[in-house]
């Protein structure tokens, strides 16, 4: 069996770590799916994108790659990170943006104000806001973010400045008032001083300038290939039948992360940039894979999608024991798991293979073999499990103590699901 625990190997090349993220799948990982199971020029299919690893990484190894993802901000990390932006714009967009920022900084400091840097310096209005941000971290992103939304430069430069915003907020040492906010159970911790947002803002550019310059230069090692990154629910996928030679992804976990939740101290800055208002962001929180939001109706009933299917219907059941609300969720991420299969056997070439890297997970103690149960949905559509491997988690990215006596035994082992499609 393969060594796929890659503890010692480096996993922030290229722009891997433009952009930290929950449960990011690491590089060297989708690296030997790739290598394995794909060949340069072929098209690698990620439904449900995230950050981006999968379409970096087949970029990187000459192959066209193409994600979809239904987080909106998840899209534009992973838009950025996939494409070559050249330095030499960066540069000419940033001194302009700098040079703005320091002035109205400076202005606002000696009370200088005029109408126009009041505008510039009021923040958006949500929930919590003062809570979450201090008042002059809040001005100086205001300042910050109206500066990159009018300032004239290409599109995918803006896009590469409003990823490096939203890293200052969504990071272990963000400039909220918060902590391990890259998970979704992000703690209040307050600032013994309020963090200098433009003096972080210029350290954030200058690393990820050199992380896109390495990419760029890998990128000009290999054949021309090209990358996107769509919004799209994996469940609804309209890629025509048969047209993907590679699928490679990570599927959330069943009721373990909530990345709207996560994402929406730095979703509330970015309407300009993302399309979407921090209302509409959150309504649309509940339809995501794996949200304990979901609605959810009256009584409990197995899912008519999973009935002939006798592990998962197991799992469940036992789960019900415990909690009718658990195993609600839990059946709702399988039933959406169905769904993604049922897309990825249509679009998927035949005889080619699927890669699912998945977690199990304890729920009110109780064991919940995720990795089994989607082998099981992936037999029904017709994907054959060629292989299973396992891989340790690095658990010492974490903050915050993990309370195993509340949930139970931690999540430390990942599997690595191989699929062919033989139908």
């Amino acid at each position: 069996m393969p060594d796929l625990d890659f503890a010692t190997q480096n996993t922030l090349y290229a722009t891997h770590g433009l952009h930290a993220y929950a449960a990011k799948c690491p590089p060297p990982l989708v690296k030997y799916g790739l290598r394995y199971y794909s060949k340069p020029g072929e098209t690698i299919l990620d439904p449900m994108v995230g950050s981006g690893t999968t379409i970096v990484e087949a970029r990187l190894m000459g192959r066209h790659a193409l994600g979809y993802d239904i987080d909106p901000l998840a899209r534009l990390i992973a838009q950025v990170k996939s494409r070559a932006v050249h330095d030499n714009h960066i540069e000419e967009a940033y001194k302009i943006i700098k040079r703005r920022c320091e002035k109205d900084v400076i202005a606002l400091r000696t009370g200088s104000l005029t109408s126009a840097l009041r505008q510039r310096a009021t923040p958006p209005d949500f929930p919590n806001r003062d809570y979450w941000f201090d008042m002059d971290v809040s001005a100086a992103l205001s300042i910050l973010s109206y500066h990159i939304s009018n300032t004239s430069m290409p599109e995918n430069v803006r896009n590469f400045f409003w990823v490096a915003f939203s890293s200052l907020i969504l990071a272990k040492t963000s400039v909220a008032n918060a902590r391990d906010i890259i998970h979704s159970r992000h703690h209040y911790w307050q600032h013994s001083e309020p963090p200098n947002v433009l003096e972080k803002f210029a350290t954030r550019m200058r690393l990820m300038r050199k992380q896109m310059v390495e990419f760029q230069k890998r990128c000009r090692t290999i054949p021309n290939t090209v990358s996107e990154a769509r919004i799209g629910d994996a469940r609804q996928l309209k890629l025509r039948s048969e047209t993907i030679d590679m699928v490679f992804t990570s599927p959330p976990y069943a009721t373990a992360l909530d990345y709207p939740r996560a994402h929406f101290l730095a979703v509330a800055w970015m309407e300009k940039a993302l399309g979407f208002s921090l209302e509409k962001y959150r309504a649309q929180a509940p339809i995501y894979i794996g949200s304990e939001r979901g609605r959810q109706g009256d009584g409990f009933a197995i899912d008519r999608q999973l009935k002939r299917l006798d592990l998962t219907q197991s799992v469940v059941t036992q789960l019900a024991e415990e909690s009718i609300k658990q195993a609600k969720h839990v059946q709702r991420y399988f039933a959406d798991m169905y769904k993604v299969f049922e897309k990825i056997e249509r679009i998927l070439k035949q005889f080619r293979h699927a890669i699912i890297v998945v977690c199990p997970s304890h729920i009110r103690k109780i064991e919940v073999p995720t990795h089994r149960v989607l082998a099981e949905i992936g037999r029904s559509h017709g994907l054959k499990l060629k292989n299973s491997y396992s891989r340790t988690i690095n658990l010492g990215k974490r903050i915050l103590p993990y309370m195993q006596e509340a949930f139970g035994k931690r999540m430390d082992t990942e599997y690595v699901l191989v699929f062919q499609k033989i139908s």
